[in-house]
C-alpha cells in the first residue's frame, strides 16, 4: 500500500510539471548606429534558492537585431525576462550596463512551442534607465 501511494504522489507530482516557452525580439541602437555583438540572456527569473533558468542567449547582429526563445518545465507559472549587456553611452565605466525587461504573462505559452513572441521594437540603448546596473560576469 505505502508503495502504491508513493507511486501515485511521484506520478502527480511529475505531472504537475508543465513545459512553457516564451519569447521577445525587437533591434537595439546606440545613438543612430545599430547595436551589433550585445549580449542577450533570455531567463526565467526564479526566488528562493533555486537559480534562474537561462533560456536561451545569443548576441545581435549586424543591424542590431535579436531574437530569443526558449522553454521551461516549472510547476509554477514561468517569469521570463531578457538581460541586455552592453557598452552604449558607458564614458569607458568598468563592466557592462544591465538592462532587466520582464516578459508580460500573455506571451507565455504552455508548451515547447512559442505562439507568441513580444516585440520589444527599436531599443536606443544610449537612454539610462532608474533601475539599470552593472554586471562583470554574465
Amino acid at each position: 500500500m505505502k508503495v502504491l501511494i508513493f507511486t501515485l504522489l511521484l506520478v502527480c507530482g511529475t505531472v504537475a510539471f508543465r513545459t512553457q516557452s516564451t519569447g521577445v525580439k525587437g533591434k537595439l541602437m546606440c545613438g543612430s548606429k545599430p547595436a551589433a555583438g550585445v549580449n542577450l540572456k533570455l531567463f526565467d527569473e526564479d526566488n528562493g534558492p533555486d537559480p534562474d533558468d537561462v533560456l536561451d542567449q545569443k548576441t545581435s547582429d549586424s543591424e542590431g537585431n535579436f531574437l530569443l526563445t526558449g522553454s521551461s518545465m516549472e510547476l509554477t507559472p514561468i517569469d521570463p525576462e531578457v538581460r541586455i549587456f552592453h557598452d552604449c553611452n558607458d564614458q569607458g565605466s568598468p563592466c557592462q550596463r544591465e538592462w532587466v525587461i520582464r516578459i508580460p504573462a500573455k506571451y507565455i505559452t504552455n508548451g515547447p512551442e512559442v505562439k507568441e513572441i513580444m516585440d520589444l521594437g527599436v531599443l536606443n540603448l544610449e537612454i539610462e534607465l532608474d533601475n539599470e546596473s552593472r554586471s562583470c560576469a554574465h
